[in-house]
C-alpha cells in the first residue's frame, strides 16, 4: 500500500510543503510568544478594572514586592535549563535572612551581616551541588532533603521567635527608594538583565543549553557537565542569600519559615515563562514575563479587593496549564520531526532494504 501524501490533507490551493510550513510557523509563534500575548491581555484586563494598576507607584511596588522571588527565579532558570531542580529555596531563603538579622542584631555591622548571609547561601548551593553532581543523587530528592535539613536549622536557630534588628541602615536596601523606585526593585532588574546576557552572550550560557539538551553528547564533546551543572546550584544558593538579605532588610527582622510558599512562586514564574522542565530550553526574558504575570495576578487581587486565598487556586491552575502546554508543544514538535523524516525522499541509488 502506498502511504497517503500529506497534500491530501492540505487545503485546496496549498501544496503540502506550504501547508506544513504554515502549521510550523503558527506553532512556533505560539510557543515563542504566546506567553507575551497572555501577559498583554492580562494587563489590559486588570487596567480596565482598575486604571491605577499602571501607575508608576504601583509598578515600583510590584517590582519591590517580587524582588526576592524574581531574583531566585533567575537562578532557578539556569538550574532547570541544565536539567536540574532546586526545592530547598524556601528554607535556604529563611536561613539566610536569619543569618543576616542575627549578626546585625548582635551589634556587628550591616556589611558583615550581608556578607555572612551570602556566605550561607553559597554554602547551601555547594552542598546541593555536591549531592546532585558529586554523588549523582536525583535533584528533586537531594534538594528536598536539603530543604528539610535547613528547615530544622531555621527552627533551632529561632524557636518561634522573631529576631529584630534596630541597627541604623540595615533596612536601607530592602525598604529605601530612589526617585520612587525601591533599591531591591532595581536589583531585580539588574539580575534579569545580567542573567539574560550570560545565557545568550557567553559560552557558559551556551554550554548550559547543550547540557540540558543532551548531557551525554555534551560530555562526549568535552564539556565538564558535572562542574557546569554544579555552578548553577551554587548560583541558586547565592540568590537565596540575596533574597534573604532583602527580606530581612525590608522587615528589619527574621524568623523561621518566613515565606514557606516562596518556592512555589519561583517555580510558577519559571514554568509559566516557558522554560522546559526537561531542560535545554528557556530564557531569562521568559522568566521576566512569567514574573510579570504572577505579579499582575497577585496585585490584581489586591487592587480589586478579591479574596486573597483564591490566589493559590489561580496560581496552581496556571502552573498546570503551562506545563500541559509545554508537553503538548513537545509532542507536536516530535510528531512534526517524525513526519518530516518519513516524507523525506530516499537518496537515489540506495537500496530500499537498507534505507528502511
Amino acid at each position: 500500500m502506498t502511504a497517503q501524501s500529506p497534500s491530501r490533507h492540505a487545503p485546496s490551493g496549498l501544496s503540502s510543503t506550504s501547508f506544513l510550513s504554515a502549521i510550523r510557523l503558527r506553532h512556533d509563534f505560539l510557543h515563542s510568544y504566546g506567553i507575551v500575548i497572555s501577559l498583554v491581555l492580562l494587563v489590559a484586563l486588570v487596567t480596565v478594572a482598575d486604571p491605577a494598576f499602571l501607575s508608576l507607584a504601583n509598578i515600583a511596588n510590584m517590582l519591590g514586592q517580587w524582588a526576592p522571588a524574581g531574583i531566585m527565579a533567575v537562578a532557578m532558570t539556569y538550574v532547570v535549563i541544565a536539567r536540574g531542580f532546586d526545592l530547598s529555596l524556601a528554607s535556604g531563603f529563611s536561613l539566610c535572612a536569619i543569618t543576616a538579622a542575627t549578626i546585625a542584631a548582635q551589634g556587628s555591622g550591616t556589611p558583615l551581616a550581608f556578607v555572612a548571609a551570602l556566605g550561607v547561601g553559597i554554602a547551601i548551593g555547594c552542598f546541593n551541588a555536591l549531592l546532585v553532581c558529586g554523588l549523582s543523587i536525583n535533584p528533586f530528592i537531594a534538594t528536598v532533603g536539603t530543604g528539610f535539613i535547613l528547615l530544622g536549622l531555621d527552627i533551632i536557630t529561632t524557636p518561634n521567635t522573631y529576631i529584630t534588628v534596630e541597627q541604623a541602615g540595615f533596612d536601607r536596601l530592602g525598604a529605601a527608594t530612589w526617585h520612587g523606585m525601591y533599591y531591591k526593585g532595581m536589583l531585580l532588574i539588574a539580575f534579569l538583565i545580567a542573567g539574560e546576557f550570560v545565557l545568550v552572550k557567553t559560552r557558559f550560557g551556551q554550554y548550559l543549553y547543550a547540557i540540558g539538551g543532551n548531557p551525554e553528547a555534551s560530555r562526549f564533546s568535552g564539556l565538564y557537565v558535572r562542574t557546569l551543572t554544579g555552578v548553577t546550584y551554587i548560583f541558586s544558593g547565592f540568590t537565596m542569600g540575596v533574597a534573604g538579605i532583602l527580606a530581612a532588610s525590608q522587615l528589619s527582622s527574621a524568623q523561621a519559615q518566613m515565606e514557606p510558599t516562596i518556592v512555589f512562586d519561583v517555580i510558577a514564574i519559571v514554568v509559566l515563562g516557558g522554560t522546559s522542565l526537561a531542560g535545554g530550553f528557556g530564557a531569562i526574558w521568559r522568566t521576566a514575563v512569567g514574573l510579570a504575570i504572577i505579579a499582575t495576578i497577585s496585585n490584581g487581587f489586591t487592587l480589586l479587593g478579591l479574596n486573597p486565598f483564591y490566589q493559590g487556586i489561580v496560581k496552581g491552575t496556571v502552573i498546570i496549564l503551562a506545563v500541559a502546554f509545554e508537553g503538548w508543544a513537545r509532542r507536536l514538535a516530535a510528531a512534526r520531526l517524525a513526519k518530516e523524516i518519513a516524507t523525506e525522499p530516499t537518496s537515489p541509488g540506495v537500496d530500499e532494504r537498507t534505507s528502511a
